[in-house]
C-alpha cells in the first residue's frame, strides 16, 4: 500500500510539473531563482510584484499537507501559495504566484527543510500556467 502511495504522490506532482506551460506577452518580471532557497526565491517574486496565490481551502490544508513532506511546514510559516507537495523521493513542491495582469506562476522546489541544520528546499523550475490544477 505504502508503495502505491508513493507512486501516486509522485505520479501527481510530476502530473502538475507537465500541465500546457503559457507564454504571455505581458507579465510582471520574472527574476532568476533557480537554485535560490524558496524562501529567498518568495522574496524576490514579492519585490517583483508577484502574489501568493492560494489555491488549497483553509479547512483542507492540514489534512492535505499534514504528512507530504515540507507541505505543513511551508502552510504554517504563511506560505499559503503552496499547491501541493511530496514527502517521497526528492520532497517536490509547488507554489502559485499570480502578477496584476493575472498570470499564474508556478515554482517548483526541491529538498528536505532543516533549519537548524541551515538545509532548505531550493527552487528547480519556474514556468507560466495556463490555469489551475484544482
Amino acid at each position: 500500500m505504502k508503495i502505491l502511495l508513493f507512486f501516486v504522490s509522485i505520479l501527481s506532482i510530476t502530473t502538475s510539473f507537465a500541465n500546457e506551460v503559457c507564454y504571455p506577452q505581458k507579465h510582471a518580471n520574472v527574476p532568476n531563482i533557480i537554485s535560490l532557497d524558496y524562501h529567498s526565491a518568495r522574496k524576490q517574486l514579492l519585490i517583483n510584484h508577484w502574489q501568493p496565490f492560494q489555491t488549497l481551502h483553509f479547512n483542507k490544508a492540514k489534512d492535505e499537507l499534514m504528512y507530504s513532506g515540507n507541505g505543513w511546514g511551508f502552510w504554517e510559516k504563511g506560505y499559503h501559495e503552496i499547491e501541493q507537495c511530496s514527502g517521497m523521493g526528492s520532497a517536490p513542491c509547488i507554489f502559485i504566484f499570480k502578477d496584476v495582469y493575472g498570470n499564474l506562476l508556478q515554482i517548483g522546489t526541491q529538498g528536505e527543510e532543516y533549519p537548524s541544520a541551515k538545509i532548505y528546499a531550493s527552487v528547480k523550475s519556474v514556468n507560466f500556467k495556463c490555469e489551475l490544477n484544482k
